[in-house]
């Protein structure tokens, strides 16, 4: 329809009408329009929102999931980066591929290798002819010039001399004789002892050799009897269960040994003590050794806890004029026990090297130095019989520790990229502001050793033992075990043959804990 045509057929009036009709609905579509518009933004920017929180959620859950990863990442690493310079784990178990350190006081010098120039060498001292057991005289059949056989013998010659031995079967008949006496007419003869009961038996030799091979050279029970055959040329053939029952056997012996050793431990001036982890028929147990310098004792149990301490009474027996030395167990901080403790250093120096290794921190290594110093200041004026630092010695001591502690706090207070260090950290520090008496107290006092080293040697044999001779088959041997090892390491601490000790001990009359003090106090004399 054109133009004119809508004129003839619309009244002006009618078009005004029809236009503000038209204008009226594009004003509502336009309203409907932007009411659209807007209902789809806020939709758009709730779902964006939505969808956002849900991705920031995701994230963060993700965050925190690398994070823990990384943490855990991380205390695997510490895990695979002990060492026995920096934990208690021994030098037999380091890595495949890294370097095994051996412990090594003697300071690095220039010299070479081997013997050195001017030192006197060491060798055998002859013995006296009159102390010969055997002479073999070796005389030439030819002349070594020209192979004459006319040679005549001198009386010269050309000693050298060979210290052996041999393995002599005694086949010892004890006989009791009868006699009748005059007066009654009674027949009679002396009492037979308990250990000849039997018809024919083992003489005492041959059950402290198999105690000594099983309690100290850790062979197992059938190379105990494969040795004892082979040293007496198949003449003496023992049986696993008679070596097993000789266990039982000299460990009933020392049961008096035993209790003495408790009693002298709980009153010594300082004792140490530790434990380590043995099998125990598939399953972890503890054998624990409590120890001084010249006595030992040893003890089994299946599991580690209060219960056992309890049960050994040596810590809740222990009075308060005696100082403990351990590697921060702090059960010995227990408010039942009235000792004083004393920490020791070479561990504290491991716990340093492992928080060293974890944060890189400065502080660590500063205090490792610190008593690394203290300890060989202390060992040189003990060498010259002197007691105690003086005072200004140990206010220098006492003031950079606490400097040390001090730059620590600060130094934790840096983020790193492990936080779990970072807490750890935190703790330690906290440990050596409250323990710092403990820790330096063998500085104060001479009398005291700087490190669990007794304890720890007398737990690493064990270790060889359970490579040896595998686990313990029952607590019941375990015990056995630990009783008679109690008795061994007391006899070797104080100078005495193992092998004459094991003799008496199942003789039924083992070196009494005074008679093997008394011994050690003679042998010092004679050093």
């Amino acid at each position: 329809m054109t133009a004119n045509e809508i004129k003839e057929r619309f009244t002006y009036k009618e078009l005004q009408r029809f236009n503000s009709e038209m204008r009226s609905k594009y004003n509502q579509v336009q309203l409907e329009l932007s009411t659209l518009k807007k209902y789809q933004e806020k939709i758009i920017k709730n779902e964006v929102e939505t969808r956002t929180k849900d991705l920031t959620e995701q994230l963060n859950d993700r965050d925190k999931q690398i994070e823990a990863l990384k943490e855990k990442i991380a205390k695997m690493q510490s895990i695979i980066d002990n060492d026995s310079t920096n934990s208690g784990l021994p030098t037999s178990k380091t890595s495949i591929g890294k370097k095994k350190y051996i412990p090594n006081t003697r300071e690095k010098t220039n010299k070479l290798k081997g013997g050195q120039k001017g030192h006197k060498k060491h060798k055998l001292e002859k013995f006296k002819e009159s102390e010969a057991t055997e002479i073999i005289e070796i005389i030439p059949t030819e002349c070594d010039k020209c192979n004459s056989k006319e040679i005549e013998e001198l009386n010269e010659g050309i000693d050298k001399q060979e210290l052996d031995y041999e393995v002599i079967l005694i086949k010892r008949i004890n006989r009791f004789k009868k006699c009748r006496c005059k007066k009654c007419g009674n027949i009679f003869h002396t009492p037979i002892p308990k250990e000849l009961k039997e018809e024919i038996q083992y003489g005492k030799t041959v059950q402290s050799l198999c105690v000594c091979l099983t309690n100290e050279i850790y062979t197992p029970f059938n190379k105990t009897v494969k040795l004892v055959r082979g040293i007496t040329n198949n003449e003496i053939t023992l049986s696993e269960g008679y070596v097993t029952k000789l266990q039982k056997r000299a460990s009933k012996y020392l049961e008096e040994f035993v209790n003495d050793l408790k009693k002298h431990i709980k009153t010594s001036e300082v004792y140490g003590w530790d434990d380590g982890v043995v099998q125990i028929n598939k399953k972890d147990g503890i054998l624990r050794t409590y120890c001084t310098d010249k006595v030992a004792l040893f003890i089994g149990h299946e599991k580690k806890n209060e219960e056992g301490l309890d049960e050994d009474g040596i810590l809740e027996g222990t009075g308060k004029e005696t100082i403990v030395m351990h590697d921060h167990i702090l059960h010995n901080y227990n408010d039942k026990y009235s000792f004083e403790n004393v920490e020791c250093m070479i561990h504290l120096i491991r716990r340093l090297k492992k928080m060293k290794n974890n944060t890189n921190h400065k502080w660590e290594e500063e205090l490792i130095h610190l008593l690394s110093k203290t300890n060989k200041d202390r060992n040189s004026l003990l060498k010259e019989n002197k007691t105690e630092f003086n005072k200004e010695y140990l206010t220098n001591l006492n003031n950079e520790y606490d400097r040390i502690i001090k730059e620590g706090k600060e130094e934790n207070k840096e983020e790193i990229t492990i936080n779990y260090f970072k807490d750890e950290e935190e703790r330690f520090i906290k440990d050596l502001e409250k323990y710092k008496k403990n820790y330096l107290l063998w500085a104060y006092d001479f009398r005291l050793p700087s490190t669990n080293n007794n304890s720890e040697r007398n737990i690493r044999p064990i270790k060889s033992k359970l490579k040896i001779s595998g686990q313990f088959q029952s607590i019941e041997y375990t015990k056995y075990y630990a009783t008679i090892r109690s008795y061994i390491e007391t006899c070797k601490k104080n100078g005495i043959n193992i092998i004459e000790g094991c003799i008496r001990l199942m003789q039924g009359n083992p070196y009494t804990l005074e008679d093997i003090l008394k011994i050690g106090k003679e042998n010092s004399k004679n050093e």
